[in-house]
């Protein structure tokens, strides 16, 4: 979990090879065929994950598709989604947020790469929104690509093309729910405080006051915890509580050190309150 750089595992749908018959459809999505020179990063019909992955033997195939179809609901294939993609989850989670009221994919792109700036990511901006829709969690609104015009001195109608479409992205109500859950500590405190772990305490608490008061790189980390002697038998080092934290969204990292979220804060003054009790 502390590794900076590393990206979880899908596969998504691609814009469809444009056939010229009766029945063409600009939208039209054909997953049997993936051709790398007609992919666009910022199309969100497109994919950038395991492009050949079709043409490899049966052998090893993998579908790593997360479906409401495949997991039997679409809170439980967001959850899983989220679950194997661990160093995205800060980033779905952000976007279901963003989402929330529906967003353009162009502010979307802009936050994400924001987001991914210290945590880089093989995903492009729109194929995490594409993962997040084949898992239920976005839906993707066209807006209209012409508007129909009458010239009344003419007598004529005519239709005004677009040059730019910008779609919008909207959360459903699955994801957001999840995405509550989430950000309300159920992992710290089934982690932290509902296991083993909480023998710990003391050092979760020495960890996220420091990182309370500044942001901290990990060997200051490793320098507080190895001051404590319930570090040293069995032996745990500070990497061991930062992997933790990060798990249960309590810290981040970002600028090249490790952050409190906003989450951790309400989480240590809860770590607190459960030592007093």
């Amino acid at each position: 979990m502390a590794y900076r750089q590393g990206s979880g595992t899908g596969a998504e749908d691609t814009l469809a090879l444009l056939a010229f018959d009766d029945e063409f459809d600009p939208l039209a999505v054909d997953d049997s065929e993936i051709d790398q020179e007609w992919m666009d990063d910022e199309n969100p019909y497109d994919t950038i994950d395991y492009p050949t992955m079709r043409n490899m033997p049966e052998t090893v195939h993998h579908d790593p598709v997360y479906s409401p179809a495949r997991q039997g609901g679409v809170t439980e294939a967001l959850q899983a989604l989220i679950i194997r993609n661990p160093n995205r989850r800060p980033v779905l989670l952000n976007i279901i947020g963003l989402c929330e009221g529906g967003c353009a994919s162009s502010v979307i792109s802009e936050r994400v790469e924001e987001w991914q700036r210290d945590n880089w990511s093989v995903y492009a901006p729109m194929t995490l929104c594409r993962m997040l829709e084949r898992a239920g969690g976005l839906v993707l609104e066209m807006p209209e690509t012409a508007d129909e015009h009458e010239s009344a001195e003419e007598g004529v109608s005519y239709l005004e093309i677009h040059e730019t479409v910008d779609p919008v992205w909207r959360s459903t109500a699955e994801a957001l729910a999840l995405r509550e859950e989430y950000l309300s500590g159920k992992s710290f405190r089934a982690v932290v405080l509902g296991t083993d772990e909480i023998r710990y305490a003391e050092v979760y608490e020495a960890v996220m006051e420091a990182l309370a008061e500044v942001p901290r790189k990990l060997a200051d980390i490793e320098s507080l915890t190895d001051t404590m002697d319930i570090t040293k038998s069995p032996r745990r080092f500070g990497q061991h509580f930062i992997d933790v934290l990060e798990t249960c969204d309590c810290v981040i990292w970002g600028d090249g050190a490790w952050n409190l979220t906003d989450l951790g804060r309400a989480m240590l003054a809860e770590l607190k309150s459960a030592k007093e009790a």
